[in-house]
């Protein structure tokens, strides 16, 4: 199945429309809680005009790390997911498919915010703007 990809580029420079979905590039949650704990910033970007329905926001995050230091070096959240390799039965045969994490409510934002260790939560409510979230916890 095809994954649409941003087509803008988010929180400055980032190239998200050329993101080859292989690491350095990408990471999952594990890699960048240990980005931003490396001083990396958190971006969040909206790729679709939440709409509400019923009590809940709807639309299409994506959660990137960037380092302030050097923004060419930037990682996007991906899934895995393990792939068999056709006509093996080998457990050592299996390959990793990166998917990007899309996150489709605002409650889900918040989540991840604080899974990340973030004492706020924040996202843009405009297809195509960027925002970076302040207010990691230290503890």
């Amino acid at each position: 199945m095809a994954q649409s990809v941003p087509s803008l580029p988010v929180c400055g420079d980032v190239p998200v429309n050329r993101i080859n979905k292989e690491p350095p590039n990408v990471v999952t949650v594990d890699g960048l809680k240990d980005l931003l704990d490396k001083g990396w910033e958190l971006c969040i970007h909206c790729d679709a005009e939440p709409e509400l329905r019923g009590p809940q926001w709807h639309g299409r995050w994506y959660f990137f790390g960037i380092d302030p230091q050097s923004p060419a070096n930037w990682a996007a959240l991906v899934t895995t997911r393990a792939l068999r390799k056709a006509g093996s039965s080998s457990e050592k045969s299996t390959v990793a498919e990166y998917t990007f994490r899309e996150i489709r409510t605002l409650t889900t934002v918040t989540t991840l915010c604080k899974e990340l260790g973030f004492t706020i939560s924040a996202a843009p409510i405009i297809k195509g703007e960027s925002i970076i979230v302040d207010g990691k916890s230290n503890s």
